[in-house]
């Protein structure tokens, strides 16, 4: 439900990212949390014009 509300709004599905992590996963949340920054970086900055500028 997130995903289709924030798509509405111009957000692109590869920004946005849900899981669960246990406390005791230290290494498994960098490593999401490393990836997820590399997508983002690909990605670029966000326009709310859904990528659209100029």
């Amino acid at each position: 439900m997130l995903k289709k509300m924030l798509a509405q709004l111009g957000v692109e599905e590869e920004r946005i990212k849900l899981d669960w992590v246990s406390a005791s996963e230290g290494e498994r949340f960098a490593s999401i949390v490393d990836e997820m920054t590399a997508k983002v970086k690909q990605l670029g900055p966000f326009h709310r014009d859904g990528g659209k500028h100029g």
